[in-house]
């Protein structure tokens, strides 16, 4: 089944930084940043780590650390970005090579992508007597040894004590997390959504409070590569798939291995019920884009795909009906190649341009 509805596809990925607030259930929302634009960014070069060039307008704090403890750890993690996998002689995560130890170190966490949060009746923490404040910092936590992943929150408003809380470290019905990549809210489901990056792993919905419950939501979702994810103004989740291909005969050059997904539940906040969709991208010729179409070296269609500038006819095509197909887990990426969706080589995150009406991604 191919949706009726088509959008503008922006072929040359510029990266953005943006200041984002989300509105939730007792927030007001915040006017537009205005920033006065850098002159002239920094350069990359090989081994150079220049600081950072800001508008005048914005300041970097440092709100936590790797070294940040925890206020309430678990077997798994006492530190904000170390596990409890190496511990030194005081039973403390190894953060530096040693005399005794050199070659050891805990591993480190990689808190992929935050998501900032203003809740003006506050939210609970794991210290019940504590007024944790309003605005608060979300992430999932990537690569974790033996691929256990957890969440936690950052207290922007709270003292040292209190800054970083670990919201879980498994589901709902007691299974460890997986690793977390991507994360955003959703408004209608009074949700956070988290991403895992992994085919075989769930996508997880999570409450925003202590102790935070997580429930495995890819029986509508399905499971991937997923690592952005974002709602549009309609209540429907785009996802954006990071996961590579196999070499090219003869070549390093690998195939384009990554959809683009939209989720169209049954009603906004649904996460149960629902369609999920692959964006089908048509050439100049008005036929789709396909891994086939793109599997020879430098391929026509894939070279147009990344040329910067132009424009294409796209269309999202349903792979996966919950009314017709069932709630049970299920991989996306074989039902969207099947479905001649179009690949792309890992675009990784995504997000809406701001000021255009959700009609840029």
């Amino acid at each position: 089944m191919k949706s009726t509805r088509t959008v503008s596809l922006l072929v040359g990925v510029a990266l953005l930084l943006v200041a984002v607030m989300a509105v939730t259930a007792g927030a007001s929302p915040s006017p537009d940043p205005l920033f006065t634009s850098v002159p002239k960014a920094q350069t990359r070069s090989d081994g150079y780590a220049p600081a950072s060039k800001l508008s005048p307008e914005l300041h970097q704090v440092a709100v936590a650390q790797g070294a940040t403890r925890l206020e309430n750890g678990s077997p798994l993690t006492s530190y904000y970005g170390y596990d409890n996998d190496v511990l030194n002689s005081a039973g403390e995560p190894q953060m530096l090579p040693t005399p005794a130890n050199p070659a050891t170190e805990a591993h480190k966490t990689e808190p992929d992508k935050n998501t900032y949060l203003v809740f003006k009746n506050g939210l609970t923490g794991a210290d019940p007597g504590y007024d944790y404040g309003t605005d608060f910092l979300f992430q999932g936590h990537e690569a974790g040894p033996e691929g256990h992943g957890y969440l936690t929150r950052i207290n922007l408003d709270a003292d040292a004590e209190h800054r970083v809380t670990l919201l879980a470290t498994a589901d709902a019905g007691g299974t460890p997390l997986a690793t977390i990549d991507g994360s955003t809210w959703d408004p209608w489901a009074q949700r956070l959504l988290l991403t895992t990056e992994n085919s075989s792993a769930p996508t997880y919905a999570a409450t925003p409070d202590y102790p935070s419950q997580v429930t495995d939501v890819s029986g509508a979702l399905g499971r991937g590569g997923y690592e952005g994810i974002q709602d549009d103004s309609d209540g429907n989740l785009w996802i954006a798939e990071d996961i590579g291909g196999s070499s090219k005969p003869g070549t390093k050059a690998k195939k384009p291995n990554s959809y683009i997904y939209r989720y169209v539940p049954r009603t906004p906040g649904d996460l149960a019920d629902g369609k999920l969709q692959a964006l089908q991208v048509l050439n100049e010729n008005g036929d789709p884009i396909t891994s086939e179409s793109q599997e020879a070296l430098n391929s026509p269609d894939q070279l147009a795909l990344h040329t910067y500038g132009k424009s294409f006819k796209t269309r999202w095509v349903t792979i996966h009906d919950t009314a017709a197909d069932g709630d049970a887990p299920f991989a996306a990426l074989p039902l969207a190649r099947t479905a001649k969706a179009t690949p792309f080589k890992r675009p990784e995150n995504g997000v809406f341009q701001p000021g255009s009406n959700f009609q840029r991604f």
